[in-house]
């Protein structure tokens, strides 16, 4: 039975809203996460004049995308702000997969945000990323502001890589999510779609 065999699963950066790549690649972002916790499509152009922003997707042996990893790589931290598989793949290793490389490739530098194990699936997704290392930070009550001027900030949860987030790291952190990720794109987020 072919969901048996581990899917082989091929990566490829995404380079701007124009790769049919990332067109392909929004149903599983917009399935995946609640709107709240979205950036607009059109805030993305200016996401990927970054070059420290990676939009990465991973192909299925067919070639159509299965998983999506979007990542923000700076020198003190790595920054996991979308990470998604799809359904077809969901328990079947490739999830795994891919959080070991990155993981593996950014020893101790990856910070990811979950919300608080307040249900049964945010417990899970916790333990998930337990099980491949990464702790809970909960000595910094963490906000997220909301992607667009008019949205909500809402709690999460912050985790690390093997060790505990350092304070100084946790405020270079929290100034650049929220000035350079989320807030420079208030202005363009209120424009008319």
């Amino acid at each position: 039975m072919q969901g048996m065999k581990p899917e082989i699963l091929t990566k490829r950066r995404v380079t701007g809203v124009d790769d049919p790549l990332f067109v392909e690649s929004l149903d599983i972002y917009r399935t995946s996460f609640p709107l709240h916790e979205q950036r607009r499509i059109q805030d993305f152009p200016l996401v990927f004049e970054d070059p420290g922003f990676y939009y990465e997707v991973f192909l299925d042996e067919a070639g159509r995308v299965a998983a999506i990893l979007v990542t923000w790589r700076r020198q003190e931290f790595v920054y996991l702000e979308y990470f998604a598989v799809s359904a077809s793949l969901r328990g079947q290793g490739a999830g795994q997969r891919i959080l070991e490389e990155l993981r593996d490739a950014f020893p101790h530098k990856v910070i990811l945000e979950i919300d608080p194990p307040e249900d049964e699936i945010s417990r899970r997704r916790l333990g998930f990323y337990q099980r491949h290392g990464f702790v809970p930070n909960p000595q910094f009550d963490y906000i997220h502001p909301p992607y667009t001027a008019e949205g909500e900030s809402y709690p999460l949860l912050l985790m690390t890589h093997e060790k505990t987030l350092d304070p100084d790291v946790y405020q270079a952190f929290v100034h650049f999510h929220h000035e350079w990720v989320v807030r420079r794109f208030y202005d363009v987020s209120s424009r008319p779609e």
